[in-house]
């Protein structure tokens, strides 16, 4: 599980992008939507949640202990990032992209295993991607290339997967074919998810918390009581919508 105690996330104390600490849990087999406007903090939280950005204050820790004490490759079996907007070399494999994920237990430059090629093919079986295994990524889609980032993440076999914005490119179907799997590698795998997402529709459908920031504070209520308590209010992310 991954926890949050006191937790202020920004760029070092004269750069926050809350104003005020706050508590959260990711529990296994559950999603969350992260929601709130452009420029609000979302994308730094997640590399705080991370790992990859320290806390104003606070702490993040994973299964009781503190991030900062998980060595960077242990780390990198326990959660992933995924960013949309990742660089990746123009010619490089969706194939050779997806193995990628087993890099935290093999290392970049070390030979896979079968176990590796297995996970590796299910991940792409499991996203739709392999029937394009051998195209380079810079001749894909948005929308493939959101998938092919995703089954990287999924062959890395983590605890906690973090996602900024994956159905940015993606059209309403694909949308809701991916939350859809999202919710389903949840439950099955026993994984936490936090999707940053500005779908209201898809947050409240298919995730089992939301998470709003906005003003600098940070509130967390069920998908099923977020509207009734007025955690999705127009007047409170209108500018998120």
């Amino acid at each position: 599980m991954l926890e949050c105690k006191d937790l202020l996330v920004g760029y070092g104390k004269a750069l926050p992008s809350m104003k005020f600490p706050f508590d959260f849990s990711l529990a296994s087999g559950n999603v969350v939507a992260l929601m709130g406007e452009n420029g609000c903090g979302k994308s730094s939280l997640l590399k705080t949640f991370a790992g990859l950005l320290a806390p104003v204050a606070g702490e993040v820790s994973l299964e009781g202990k503190s991030l900062t004490e998980w060595a960077p490759r242990e780390r990198a079996q326990e959660i992933s990032l995924v960013r949309m907007s990742s660089a990746v070399p123009p010619r490089m494999s969706v194939s050779e992209f997806v193995r990628l994920g087993r890099s935290p237990y093999s290392g970049i430059f070390d030979s896979r295993t079968d176990e590796d090629n297995r996970i590796v093919k299910e991940s792409m079986d499991l996203l739709d991607v392999a029937n394009f295994a051998n195209r380079p990524i810079a001749e894909l889609s948005d929308g493939e290339r959101s998938r092919v980032f995703l089954a990287e993440a999924v062959a890395q076999q983590v605890k906690i997967l973090l996602l900024d914005e994956p159905n940015a490119f993606l059209d309403i179907p694909r949308s809701h074919a991916l939350f859809r799997l999202l919710k389903k590698i949840a439950v099955e795998r026993q994984m936490g998810i936090v999707v940053s997402t500005h779908s209201v529709e898809y947050a409240e459908r298919y995730c089992d918390k939301i998470m709003v920031v906005n003003g600098g504070t940070v509130k967390v209520a069920s998908a099923a009581d977020a509207r009734k308590n007025g955690l999705l209010d127009w007047t409170e992310i209108c500018d998120a919508l």
